[in-house]
């Protein structure tokens, strides 16, 4: 089971979300200057929404890491699963930057042009949402 979102599209959303966020105090006292913030994405049958965990902290590498799990079901349910699921992947980004003290600033203002980059452009896919894999 997985979503056809492209390494493209990975990159690409998490160059423009690292080059906004700025951690707040918070985040340096307890990680350090040194650390940068990491998000794995994966997805899940049987939720009705996100599901946050984490987060773990890999010391030799120096990054702080939460996992996103995404709600399968109601995201290939949805009239538009790619706009749902960049949808329900940006809120739990927004939330795991709330949970690590990291500010973006103008988040929802963002939020919608960046789904809209990613539904629009199909190199953010790698194949059509239509052979979405069980």
């Amino acid at each position: 089971m997985s979503f056809p979102f492209s390494h493209r599209m990975q990159g690409w959303l998490g160059e423009r979300l690292s080059a906004l966020a700025k951690p707040r105090d918070e985040f340096v006292d307890v990680y350090g200057e040194d650390f940068s913030l990491g998000v794995r994405i994966s997805a899940r049958r049987k939720l009705i929404a996100n599901e946050i965990k984490g987060p773990t902290i890999f010391k030799k590498t120096k990054v702080v890491e939460y996992t996103l799990f995404l709600p399968f079901d109601v995201i290939q349910q949805a009239k538009d699963a790619c706009r749902a699921a960049a949808d329900f992947i940006l809120s739990g980004v927004e939330q795991i930057l709330v949970l690590a003290h990291i500010e973006l600033p103008d988040f929802e203002a963002r939020k919608v042009l960046l789904i809209e980059q990613i539904c629009s452009d199909p190199s953010m896919l790698k194949r059509p949402w239509s052979v979405v894999s069980q």
